[in-house]
C-alpha cells in the first residue's frame, strides 16, 4: 500500500509541477503582450515608468485615433484584409482537393509524387526570392497582389495536413456513396469534407497567420506605399511616428485584433487537428 501512495503522490507532484512551469511560460509568453496593450494606453511620459505601471495612471487613447486616422494605416490594414482572404480561401480550396486526391484516388506514381512534393518543404523560402521575383516581372505581376496571393495559395504543408485527415476518414462512407451513383465530387464536397472539419479551421488559421504576419514576400515584391500590407506597413508607420512609442503599440495592437478574434473561435480545433493527422500510409 506504501508503494501504491508513493506512486500515486509522484504522479500528483510531477502534473503539479509540469502545471506550474506552464503556467510560468504562458505567463512569460503574456508579459509582452500586456506591455504593449498597456503602453499604447498611456501618455508618451508615462511610456518608460519604472517600474513599469501595468494599468496607466492617466488613460490616452489619442494613440488609437492617430492610428485611424492616419493617411495610409487603413489602406495598410486594407491590403492586409485582401491579400489574406483570398489567401486563405484558395489556399483551403487547393488544399483540399489535392489532399483528397493524394489520400483516396489512386493513380500510378501517387506515393513517389506526395514524397517529391513533401521534399519541397526542404528549400528554404529565401532561395525562392530571387527566382519568383525575376517571375514576378516577367509575368508584369510585381508592384501587385497577385505576387503575394498566388504562391499562398499552393502550401505543402496545408496539402499534407488535408492527405492525413482525409486519410483518417473510413473509406467505408465513400465506398458506399459511390455504390449509390455519387460522383467523386459529391462524396468529396458533401460527404468527406464535413467530417475534417477541425483541419479544416486548423489549416484556415495556420494561412491567415502565416499571411496576415508575413513580411518578407510584400517587402520583397511591393514597392509601393499603397500597396504595403500590415508589416511592411508598421515599419512604415514606425519611421513617421518615431519618438510616439505608444501610438507605434497602438498601431501594432490593432494588427493583432483579427488573429487573436480569430484564434479564440478555433483554438479548441487545432491541437483536435494535429492529434488525428498522425502519419499514415
Amino acid at each position: 500500500m506504501d508503494a501504491k501512495k508513493n506512486r500515486h503522490f509522484e504522479r500528483i507532484l510531477g502534473k503539479t509541477v509540469v502545471t506550474v512551469v506552464l503556467i510560468i511560460c504562458g505567463i512569460s509568453c503574456l508579459l509582452p503582450l500586456a506591455w504593449m496593450i498597456s503602453t499604447s494606453f498611456k501618455p508618451e511620459l508615462d511610456v518608460f515608468e519604472y517600474p513599469i505601471r501595468w494599468i496607466p495612471k492617466r488613460w490616452n487613447f489619442n494613440t488609437y485615433k492617430t492610428v485611424f486616422t492616419d493617411d495610409l494605416f487603413p489602406i495598410y490594414f486594407l491590403n492586409s484584409a485582401k491579400v489574406t482572404f483570398f489567401s486563405v480561401v484558395g489556399n483551403v480550396f487547393f488544399s483540399a482537393l489535392a489532399g483528397y486526391a493524394f489520400a483516396r484516388l489512386r493513380f500510378k506514381g501517387r506515393n513517389v509524387l506526395f514524397i517529391i512534393y513533401l521534399a519541397t518543404m526542404m528549400v528554404p523560402n529565401q532561395v525562392l526570392l530571387v527566382p519568383k521575383y525575376l517571375l514576378f516581372q516577367t509575368l508584369h505581376m510585381s508592384n501587385t497582389h497577385y505576387a503575394l496571393i498566388l504562391p499562398a495559395m499552393f502550401e505543402v504543408f496545408s496539402v499534407f495536413l488535408m492527405r492525413q485527415a482525409f486519410m483518417s476518414v473510413p473509406r467505408s462512407l465513400s465506398e458506399a456513396a459511390i455504390i449509390d451513383g455519387a460522383s467523386q465530387f459529391r462524396v468529396f464536397g458533401q460527404i468527406i469534407l464535413p467530417q475534417i472539419k477541425p483541419t479544416l479551421l486548423t489549416v484556415t488559421l495556420l494561412q491567415f497567420t502565416s499571411s496576415w504576419n508575413d513580411y518578407i514576400n510584400p517587402k520583397t515584391y511591393l514597392s509601393r506605399d499603397f500597396m504595403y500590407t500590415i508589416p511592411v506597413g508598421l515599419q512604415k508607420f514606425q519611421m513617421s511616428n518615431g519618438s510616439s512609442y505608444s501610438t507605434i503599440m497602438a498601431g501594432t495592437a490593432v494588427s493583432l485584433i483579427p488573429i487573436i478574434i480569430l484564434f479564440i473561435f478555433t483554438q479548441k480545433y487545432f491541437v483536435e487537428s494535429f492529434a488525428s493527422s498522425g502519419v499514415k500510409g
